[in-house]
Protein backbone atom coordinates (compact mmCIF):
# COMPACT_ATOMS: atom_id res chain seq x y z
CA UNK A 1 0.00 0.00 0.00
CA UNK A 2 1.64 3.42 -0.98
CA UNK A 3 1.64 6.44 1.80
CA UNK A 4 0.25 9.35 0.08
CA UNK A 5 2.99 11.83 2.54
CA UNK A 6 5.99 9.32 2.14
CA UNK A 7 7.98 12.25 0.19
CA UNK A 8 7.40 15.45 2.17
CA UNK A 9 10.86 15.26 4.27
CA UNK A 10 12.97 14.77 1.18
CA UNK A 11 10.84 17.89 -0.23
CA UNK A 12 11.38 19.78 2.85
CA UNK A 13 15.00 19.32 3.10
CA UNK A 14 15.51 20.59 -0.77
CA UNK A 15 13.75 23.25 0.03
CA UNK A 16 15.92 24.26 3.49
CA UNK A 17 18.98 23.51 1.25
CA UNK A 18 17.31 25.98 -1.53
CA UNK A 19 16.69 28.49 1.22
CA UNK A 20 20.15 27.87 3.09
CA UNK A 21 21.88 28.71 -0.43
CA UNK A 22 20.00 31.75 -0.89
CA UNK A 23 20.76 33.25 2.84
CA UNK A 24 24.75 31.81 2.26
CA UNK A 25 24.40 33.99 -1.46
CA UNK A 26 22.52 37.06 0.38
CA UNK A 27 25.49 37.02 3.33
CA UNK A 28 28.61 36.66 0.39
CA UNK A 29 26.67 39.66 -2.03
CA UNK A 30 26.33 42.07 1.34
CA UNK A 31 29.80 41.15 2.23
CA UNK A 32 31.06 41.74 -1.27
CA UNK A 33 28.97 45.07 -1.00
CA UNK A 34 30.52 46.29 1.96
CA UNK A 35 33.75 45.27 1.39
CA UNK A 36 33.44 47.47 -1.93
CA UNK A 37 32.12 50.38 0.26
CA UNK A 38 34.89 50.16 2.45
CA UNK A 39 37.38 50.07 -0.46
CA UNK A 40 35.59 53.35 -1.87
CA UNK A 41 35.61 54.84 1.26
CA UNK A 42 39.16 54.60 1.93
CA UNK A 43 40.14 55.72 -1.37
CA UNK A 44 37.99 58.92 -1.12
CA UNK A 45 37.66 59.72 3.17
CA UNK A 46 40.04 61.50 4.46
CA UNK A 47 41.79 59.64 7.14
CA UNK A 48 44.75 60.15 9.49
CA UNK A 49 47.16 57.39 10.13
CA UNK A 50 50.90 56.86 11.39
CA UNK A 51 53.12 57.68 8.88
CA UNK A 52 54.72 54.27 8.95
CA UNK A 53 51.70 52.06 9.18
CA UNK A 54 51.09 49.92 6.24
CA UNK A 55 47.98 46.88 5.62
CA UNK A 56 44.88 46.46 4.67
CA UNK A 57 43.90 47.19 8.48
CA UNK A 58 45.52 50.29 8.64
CA UNK A 59 44.20 52.24 11.76
CA UNK A 60 43.00 55.44 11.12
CA UNK A 61 42.69 57.90 14.19
CA UNK A 62 42.82 62.00 14.28
CA UNK A 63 43.79 61.72 18.09
CA UNK A 64 47.28 61.11 16.42
CA UNK A 65 47.63 64.15 15.83
CA UNK A 66 44.89 66.79 17.43
CA UNK A 67 44.33 66.33 20.98
CA UNK A 68 41.89 68.72 23.35
CA UNK A 69 42.84 70.67 25.84
CA UNK A 70 40.88 73.19 28.79
CA UNK A 71 42.19 75.91 26.82
CA UNK A 72 41.13 74.49 23.10
CA UNK A 73 42.71 72.14 20.65
CA UNK A 74 46.60 71.48 20.11
CA UNK A 75 48.59 69.39 18.12
CA UNK A 76 50.90 66.52 19.64
CA UNK A 77 53.93 66.84 20.01
CA UNK A 78 56.24 64.81 18.21
CA UNK A 79 53.41 63.54 16.10
CA UNK A 80 54.44 62.17 12.69
CA UNK A 81 51.37 61.02 10.59
CA UNK A 82 49.98 60.84 7.47
CA UNK A 83 46.24 62.52 6.18
CA UNK A 84 44.54 60.65 3.47
CA UNK A 85 43.21 62.27 0.75
CA UNK A 86 42.49 65.35 2.64
CA UNK A 87 38.54 66.81 2.39
CA UNK A 88 40.13 70.34 0.66
CA UNK A 89 42.88 69.61 -1.84
CA UNK A 90 42.19 66.02 -2.13
CA UNK A 91 45.98 65.15 -1.31
CA UNK A 92 48.15 63.04 1.24
CA UNK A 93 49.89 65.17 2.97
CA UNK A 94 52.87 64.29 5.65
CA UNK A 95 52.78 65.90 8.69
CA UNK A 96 55.32 66.26 10.72
CA UNK A 97 55.08 67.94 14.57
CA UNK A 98 57.88 69.42 16.30
CA UNK A 99 58.81 68.73 19.83
CA UNK A 100 57.28 72.11 20.97
CA UNK A 101 53.65 70.97 18.96
CA UNK A 102 54.31 73.00 15.72
CA UNK A 103 54.45 71.95 12.26
CA UNK A 104 57.73 72.74 11.87
CA UNK A 105 61.54 71.73 12.28
CA UNK A 106 62.99 71.27 15.66
CA UNK A 107 64.79 74.03 16.86
CA UNK A 108 67.83 74.86 19.29
CA UNK A 109 66.99 75.05 22.60
CA UNK A 110 68.91 78.42 22.50
CA UNK A 111 68.85 80.97 19.45
CA UNK A 112 72.01 81.68 17.43
CA UNK A 113 73.29 85.69 17.63
CA UNK A 114 73.07 84.74 13.13
CA UNK A 115 69.47 83.83 14.33
CA UNK A 116 66.17 85.97 13.57
CA UNK A 117 63.20 84.05 14.51
CA UNK A 118 59.31 84.35 13.69
CA UNK A 119 56.90 82.80 15.32
CA UNK A 120 53.95 82.82 12.95
CA UNK A 121 50.59 82.18 15.02
CA UNK A 122 47.24 81.34 13.09
CA UNK A 123 44.63 78.93 12.12
CA UNK A 124 44.22 76.46 9.46
CA UNK A 125 44.87 78.58 6.87
CA UNK A 126 48.71 78.99 8.62
CA UNK A 127 48.70 75.30 9.50
CA UNK A 128 48.16 74.70 5.99
CA UNK A 129 47.15 71.15 6.54
CA UNK A 130 45.99 70.42 3.23
CA UNK A 131 49.14 70.96 1.83
CA UNK A 132 52.79 69.97 1.95
CA UNK A 133 54.71 71.87 4.26
CA UNK A 134 56.69 73.50 1.44
CA UNK A 135 53.86 74.94 -0.70
CA UNK A 136 52.11 77.15 2.57
CA UNK A 137 52.94 80.66 2.30
CA UNK A 138 54.68 80.70 5.99
CA UNK A 139 57.78 77.76 4.24
CA UNK A 140 57.41 79.66 1.10
CA UNK A 141 58.09 83.39 2.66
CA UNK A 142 61.16 81.50 5.09
CA UNK A 143 62.94 80.68 1.50
CA UNK A 144 62.38 83.87 -0.09
CA UNK A 145 63.82 85.43 3.31
CA UNK A 146 67.44 83.54 3.27
CA UNK A 147 69.78 84.87 2.80
CA UNK A 148 68.38 88.13 4.55
CA UNK A 149 69.56 91.75 3.98
CA UNK A 150 71.65 91.54 7.10
CA UNK A 151 73.03 88.19 7.05
CA UNK A 152 71.05 86.37 9.95
CA UNK A 153 69.53 83.07 8.95
CA UNK A 154 65.58 83.64 9.44
CA UNK A 155 63.59 80.89 10.62
CA UNK A 156 59.78 80.99 10.36
CA UNK A 157 58.26 78.45 12.58
CA UNK A 158 54.09 77.83 11.31
CA UNK A 159 52.56 77.39 15.01
CA UNK A 160 49.25 77.60 13.56
CA UNK A 161 46.17 75.78 14.45
CA UNK A 162 43.03 74.30 12.94
CA UNK A 163 40.16 75.36 14.92
CA UNK A 164 41.05 78.13 16.50
CA UNK A 165 40.84 81.87 17.30
CA UNK A 166 42.94 84.95 18.48
CA UNK A 167 42.49 83.80 22.21
CA UNK A 168 43.61 80.60 21.98
CA UNK A 169 46.74 81.83 19.39
CA UNK A 170 47.48 84.05 22.75
CA UNK A 171 47.60 80.73 25.42
CA UNK A 172 49.73 78.86 22.53
CA UNK A 173 52.22 82.10 22.62
CA UNK A 174 52.63 81.91 25.92
CA UNK A 175 52.60 78.16 26.83
CA UNK A 176 54.93 77.18 23.93
CA UNK A 177 55.76 80.14 21.35
CA UNK A 178 57.74 82.30 24.35
CA UNK A 179 60.01 79.54 24.09
CA UNK A 180 61.25 79.39 20.81
CA UNK A 181 62.48 83.46 21.66
CA UNK A 182 61.09 84.68 18.73
CA UNK A 183 62.30 88.35 17.33
CA UNK A 184 59.00 88.48 15.66
CA UNK A 185 55.60 87.07 16.14
CA UNK A 186 53.11 87.47 13.12
CA UNK A 187 49.80 87.07 14.02
CA UNK A 188 47.71 86.27 11.27
CA UNK A 189 44.22 86.72 11.64
CA UNK A 190 41.22 85.74 10.25
CA UNK A 191 37.57 87.37 10.11
CA UNK A 192 36.21 84.88 12.46
CA UNK A 193 39.32 84.82 14.79
CA UNK A 194 37.17 86.46 17.79
CA UNK A 195 34.38 83.59 17.96
CA UNK A 196 34.81 80.64 19.87
CA UNK A 197 36.08 77.55 17.73
CA UNK A 198 33.03 75.28 16.43
CA UNK A 199 34.25 71.99 18.06
CA UNK A 200 32.41 69.44 15.67
CA UNK A 201 35.41 67.76 15.78
CA UNK A 202 35.43 67.14 19.70
CA UNK A 203 31.68 66.12 18.69
CA UNK A 204 33.40 62.73 17.66
CA UNK A 205 34.70 61.64 20.56
CA UNK A 206 37.40 59.25 20.71
CA UNK A 207 37.31 56.46 18.07
CA UNK A 208 36.59 53.03 19.24
CA UNK A 209 38.82 50.00 17.72
CA UNK A 210 36.12 49.36 14.51
CA UNK A 211 35.96 52.98 13.69
CA UNK A 212 40.09 53.18 13.41
CA UNK A 213 39.79 50.43 11.44
CA UNK A 214 36.77 50.82 8.95
CA UNK A 215 36.86 53.75 6.77
CA UNK A 216 32.94 53.21 6.20
CA UNK A 217 32.22 52.94 9.91
CA UNK A 218 34.00 56.01 10.44
CA UNK A 219 32.34 58.12 8.00
CA UNK A 220 28.67 56.79 8.64
CA UNK A 221 29.64 58.05 12.31
CA UNK A 222 30.88 60.93 11.04
CA UNK A 223 28.25 61.48 8.61
CA UNK A 224 25.29 61.02 11.32
CA UNK A 225 27.16 63.12 14.05
CA UNK A 226 27.34 66.01 11.76
CA UNK A 227 23.89 66.57 10.86
CA UNK A 228 23.07 66.12 14.55
CA UNK A 229 25.30 68.25 14.91
CA UNK A 230 24.01 71.09 12.56
CA UNK A 231 20.57 70.36 13.60
CA UNK A 232 21.67 71.58 17.08
CA UNK A 233 23.41 74.57 16.12
CA UNK A 234 20.13 75.66 14.30
CA UNK A 235 19.76 77.44 11.00
CA UNK A 236 21.47 81.21 12.40
CA UNK A 237 24.46 79.51 12.14
CA UNK A 238 24.73 78.22 8.90
CA UNK A 239 22.52 80.94 6.98
CA UNK A 240 25.11 82.03 4.96
CA UNK A 241 26.07 78.47 3.45
CA UNK A 242 22.42 78.39 2.10
CA UNK A 243 21.89 82.13 0.44
CA UNK A 244 25.57 82.76 -0.44
CA UNK A 245 24.20 81.18 -4.32
CA UNK A 246 20.45 82.69 -3.98
CA UNK A 247 22.26 86.58 -3.30
CA UNK A 248 23.79 89.14 -5.47
CA UNK A 249 26.85 89.44 -2.91
CA UNK A 250 29.25 89.92 -6.19
CA UNK A 251 27.33 93.30 -7.31
CA UNK A 252 25.39 94.83 -4.93
CA UNK A 253 27.12 95.84 -1.60
CA UNK A 254 24.55 95.45 0.12
CA UNK A 255 23.57 91.82 -0.61
CA UNK A 256 27.46 91.38 0.91
CA UNK A 257 26.32 93.38 4.27
CA UNK A 258 23.37 90.75 4.19
CA UNK A 259 25.68 87.57 3.59
CA UNK A 260 28.13 89.01 6.36
CA UNK A 261 25.20 89.06 8.66
CA UNK A 262 24.12 85.66 8.33
CA UNK A 263 27.36 84.77 8.35
CA UNK A 264 27.98 86.47 11.70
CA UNK A 265 28.88 83.43 13.71
CA UNK A 266 31.51 82.53 11.54
CA UNK A 267 33.67 84.90 9.10
CA UNK A 268 30.73 87.87 9.06
CA UNK A 269 31.66 88.52 12.98
CA UNK A 270 34.29 91.17 11.60
CA UNK A 271 31.35 93.25 10.04
CA UNK A 272 29.74 93.12 13.45
CA UNK A 273 31.17 95.87 16.09
CA UNK A 274 30.47 93.89 19.43
CA UNK A 275 32.60 91.42 18.02
CA UNK A 276 36.16 92.96 18.28
CA UNK A 277 35.88 93.49 22.11
CA UNK A 278 37.57 90.17 22.04
CA UNK A 279 39.89 91.04 19.72
CA UNK A 280 40.83 94.15 21.17
CA UNK A 281 41.73 91.87 24.66
CA UNK A 282 43.70 89.75 22.95
CA UNK A 283 46.06 92.25 21.31
CA UNK A 284 46.45 94.10 24.66
CA UNK A 285 47.52 90.91 26.09
CA UNK A 286 49.87 90.25 22.96
CA UNK A 287 50.74 93.93 23.55
CA UNK A 288 52.09 93.23 26.99
CA UNK A 289 53.90 89.69 26.51
CA UNK A 290 55.96 92.26 23.05
CA UNK A 291 56.86 94.57 25.68
CA UNK A 292 57.76 91.79 28.31
CA UNK A 293 59.83 89.75 26.04
CA UNK A 294 61.20 92.08 23.92
CA UNK A 295 59.54 91.20 20.13
CA UNK A 296 58.06 93.07 17.25
CA UNK A 297 54.48 92.17 16.64
CA UNK A 298 52.73 92.20 12.40
CA UNK A 299 49.70 91.55 11.97
CA UNK A 300 48.19 90.03 8.67
CA UNK A 301 45.06 90.38 7.70
CA UNK A 302 43.48 87.51 5.60
CA UNK A 303 40.01 88.30 3.34
CA UNK A 304 37.15 85.85 2.91
CA UNK A 305 36.81 84.49 -0.75
CA UNK A 306 33.64 87.05 -0.91
CA UNK A 307 35.68 90.38 -0.92
CA UNK A 308 37.95 89.33 -3.08
CA UNK A 309 35.36 88.62 -5.69
CA UNK A 310 33.29 91.63 -5.59
CA UNK A 311 33.05 94.15 -8.45
CA UNK A 312 33.54 96.90 -5.21
CA UNK A 313 35.57 96.67 -2.36
CA UNK A 314 34.38 96.29 1.12
CA UNK A 315 37.17 96.35 3.63
CA UNK A 316 35.28 97.44 6.65
CA UNK A 317 36.91 94.65 8.62
CA UNK A 318 40.59 95.32 7.44
CA UNK A 319 40.54 98.94 8.62
CA UNK A 320 38.91 97.85 12.05
CA UNK A 321 42.07 96.09 12.00
CA UNK A 322 44.52 98.16 10.60
CA UNK A 323 43.54 100.65 13.46
CA UNK A 324 43.74 98.54 16.14
CA UNK A 325 47.23 97.53 15.11
CA UNK A 326 48.57 101.05 14.51
CA UNK A 327 46.53 101.81 18.00
CA UNK A 328 49.09 98.74 20.10
CA UNK A 329 51.96 99.69 18.00
CA UNK A 330 52.08 96.28 15.80
CA UNK A 331 53.31 96.05 11.86
CA UNK A 332 50.05 95.80 9.28
CA UNK A 333 49.70 93.57 6.36
CA UNK A 334 46.30 93.70 4.41
CA UNK A 335 46.37 90.75 2.03
CA UNK A 336 43.04 92.17 -0.01
CA UNK A 337 44.45 94.28 -2.57
CA UNK A 338 47.15 91.56 -3.46
CA UNK A 339 44.32 88.88 -3.42
CA UNK A 340 42.15 91.54 -5.49
CA UNK A 341 44.58 92.11 -8.06
CA UNK A 342 44.50 88.44 -8.82
CA UNK A 343 40.57 87.81 -8.75
CA UNK A 344 40.30 86.40 -12.31
CA UNK A 345 42.59 83.46 -11.54
CA UNK A 346 41.90 80.05 -8.88
CA UNK A 347 42.31 81.57 -5.17
CA UNK A 348 40.54 79.37 -2.91
CA UNK A 349 39.54 75.46 -2.17
CA UNK A 350 36.60 76.99 -0.24
CA UNK A 351 35.86 80.29 1.02
CA UNK A 352 38.83 80.95 2.96
CA UNK A 353 41.92 78.04 2.25
CA UNK A 354 44.18 79.62 -0.39
CA UNK A 355 45.15 77.09 -3.50
CA UNK A 356 49.33 76.46 -3.48
CA UNK A 357 49.50 79.67 -6.34
CA UNK A 358 47.78 81.87 -3.66
CA UNK A 359 50.18 80.71 -0.65
CA UNK A 360 53.11 81.63 -3.21
CA UNK A 361 51.41 85.45 -3.52
CA UNK A 362 51.22 85.35 0.22
CA UNK A 363 55.01 84.05 0.86
CA UNK A 364 56.05 86.67 -1.24
CA UNK A 365 54.06 89.50 0.48
CA UNK A 366 54.57 88.66 4.01
CA UNK A 367 58.73 88.24 2.87
CA UNK A 368 58.61 91.40 1.32
CA UNK A 369 56.85 93.19 4.27
CA UNK A 370 59.87 91.49 7.15
CA UNK A 371 62.61 92.31 4.67
CA UNK A 372 61.76 95.67 4.61
CA UNK A 373 60.65 96.74 8.15
CA UNK A 374 62.24 93.95 9.83
CA UNK A 375 65.57 93.17 8.53
CA UNK A 376 67.22 96.09 6.26
CA UNK A 377 70.09 97.06 7.78
CA UNK A 378 70.05 100.50 8.69
CA UNK A 379 66.56 99.97 10.11
CA UNK A 380 65.41 99.66 13.89
CA UNK A 381 63.14 96.11 13.98
CA UNK A 382 59.97 96.88 15.85
CA UNK A 383 60.13 95.57 19.32
CA UNK A 384 58.49 98.49 21.65
CA UNK A 385 54.98 98.78 22.31
CA UNK A 386 53.11 101.28 21.69
CA UNK A 387 54.87 103.19 18.37
CA UNK A 388 53.94 104.18 15.56
CA UNK A 389 52.97 100.76 12.92
CA UNK A 390 53.22 100.40 9.24
CA UNK A 391 50.39 99.76 6.84
CA UNK A 392 52.48 97.14 4.35
CA UNK A 393 49.65 96.13 1.82
CA UNK A 394 51.84 94.94 -1.29
CA UNK A 395 49.53 96.45 -4.50
CA UNK A 396 47.40 98.31 -1.22
CA UNK A 397 45.83 101.39 -1.08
Amino acid sequence: MKVIGAPEPRDRRSRSRLIARFLGGMVVLALVLLCMLEAWFRAHSTRVVAARASGPLIESDPDLLIRYTSRGRRLVPGAHVRILKHQLSGLDIDMQINSMGFRARELESRKRPEEFRVLVLGDSITWGDYLPADEVYVNRAERLLNPSPDGRRVELINAGVGDIGTREEMDILEESGLATQPDLVVVAFYLNDSRPPWGFAGELGRPGWLRRHSALAAELYRSRRLQRWIKEQGEPRWGWVYARDRIPWQKDPAALEQLAWLARYDWGAAWQPESWAAVDKELARLRKLAGRHSFGVLIVSFPVRFQVETDFVDDRPQRALEERARANGFGFLDLLPLLRSHRSETIYFDHCHPVPAANAWIGEALAQCIRSEYLTPGRKARREAPTPSLSAAPGGR
